[in-house]
């Protein structure tokens, strides 16, 4: 049984030492082919397309359901050879008031603060992570970017439409559903942004 596997990349567990003198392990995002029992083992395929490996994968205690991602550390063996980039640990690599260190002018500093979720969709596709910030499959990650571009000028497209159809009414004859409908919609797209922000920054 061979399970399909989204990207892997270092970092450190949880309940391994930190530090700026502990190499961090390189970890895997493996999504289960169908629901296995703890300890049951198969085979998984790692790497880009084109030049994946196999490596043995043992489920780990609880269980998985199908389409479940976990995370598993490579054998020490997996990446020889290959360039490894050693990634810092135990703090963050910018101060709180850092934003400026690369420029008053550079496009992510104003397409964070003007555009955060288009600056958050860029990060999740280089990520290959799906429009709600988990890993996934190429197949369903490969237009990540496309379809949070397109969930936000829908919003826009949405928010404008009511806007107009208020101004265009009386002040005192306004439908009460437009101030309902925006506000819903207000609503839901800040809850499905910062889910998706937090799903991001849970699987980094």
């Amino acid at each position: 049984m061979t399970s399909e596997v989204t990207d892997y990349k270092e970092g450190a567990f949880a309940d391994e030492p930190q530090g700026e003198d502990h190499v961090a392990p390189v970890k895997v995002h493996i999504i289960a082919p169908s629901t296995l029992p703890e300890g049951y083992a198969f085979d998984a395929e790692v790497g880009a397309i084109g030049a994946k490996k196999t490596i043995s994968v043992e489920v780990p205690p609880g269980g998985v359901v199908e389409g479940q991602v976990f995370t598993i550390p490579l054998p020490d063996d997996f990446a020889v050879g290959e360039p490894r980039v050693n990634i810092p640990t135990g703090k963050w690599k910018d101060g709180l008031f850092d934003l400026l260190n690369a420029g008053i002018g550079h496009p992510s500093l104003w397409c964070g603060l003007c555009f955060t979720q288009v600056a958050m969709a860029h990060v999740m596709q280089r990520l290959r992570f799906n429009w709600l910030g988990e890993p996934a499959p190429d197949a369903a990650s490969k237009n990540t970017f496309k379809v949070v571009v397109t969930l936000i000028i829908c919003y826009a497209i949405f928010t404008v439409s009511l806007e107009m159809a208020e101004v265009s009414s009386n002040y005192y004859e306004i439908p009460a559903w437009i101030p309902t409908l925006r506000f819903m919609g207000g609503v839901l797209f800040t809850i499905y942004s910062i889910y998706s922000l937090m799903k991001t920054r849970e699987n980094l």
